[in-house]
């Protein structure tokens, strides 16, 4: 395993070990897309003020934490990227089917990236369940989207995240989980979508 770089960010980290090989390498071809375009689009104005340092206000109290989650969900934060940053302890462990990794920076430099092909984005929550005992947040979602490429594919899926907060009231574990196998959420992404196959048969 590679050491956790500066922060305790690790800067390089193998997809899930369960993951089969062409998954893997759709996930880290995806990343390594969303690093190139990156250079050739600007930042847009909410991204400074969302990137803020973790050392400014974390939540006072779990009930905060809560709310302030709420508002995150209610930007579609993980599609956008305008997401708390403060409400995340710097090395929050993210971790969904085809990935784990630390680092709140890493995660929100994926959202910014690939966030901005999305178009047509629909985010409905739902299930909201908080538990200040646990400190566990677990949301249920549906999600669907067009991506901008040339052939406009459709990504579509259900899940939820479990969003695990320390005693700083501070998320330290994202966890997402899937309605759908990885690799046929992966086979929408080459699919085109039903507006381009419109297109292309006029």
């Amino acid at each position: 395993a590679k050491k956790p770089g500066p922060g305790g960010e690790r800067e390089r980290d193998a997809p899930t070990a369960d993951t089969d090989l062409p998954t893997r390498l759709a996930w880290y071809a995806s990343e390594a897309f969303g690093d190139v375009t990156a250079l050739f689009r600007k930042r847009g104005s909410f991204d400074a003020s969302s990137s803020a340092s973790s050392e400014e206000a974390g939540p006072a109290s779990f009930a905060e934490a809560v709310d302030r989650l709420r508002e995150d969900y209610d930007r579609a934060y993980f599609v956008t990227g305008q997401m708390d940053i403060p409400l995340y302890q710097e090395d929050c462990e993210f971790a969904d089917p085809f990935v784990s990794f630390r680092g709140v920076s890493r995660f929100k430099k994926n959202l910014d990236n690939l966030g901005s092909f999305m178009r047509d984005v629909r985010l409905t929550v739902t299930a909201f369940d908080a538990s200040e005992v646990d400190g566990v947040v677990q949301t249920k979602w549906s999600f669907r989207c067009e991506l901008g490429l040339p052939w406009r594919p459709s990504l579509s899926a259900s899940g939820g995240t479990k969003h695990v907060f320390n005693a700083q009231n501070r998320m330290v574990e994202h966890v997402e989980s899937w309605d759908i196998d990885p690799a046929v959420a992966l086979k929408q992404l080459v699919r085109p979508g039903k507006r381009q196959k419109k297109t292309g048969g006029s």
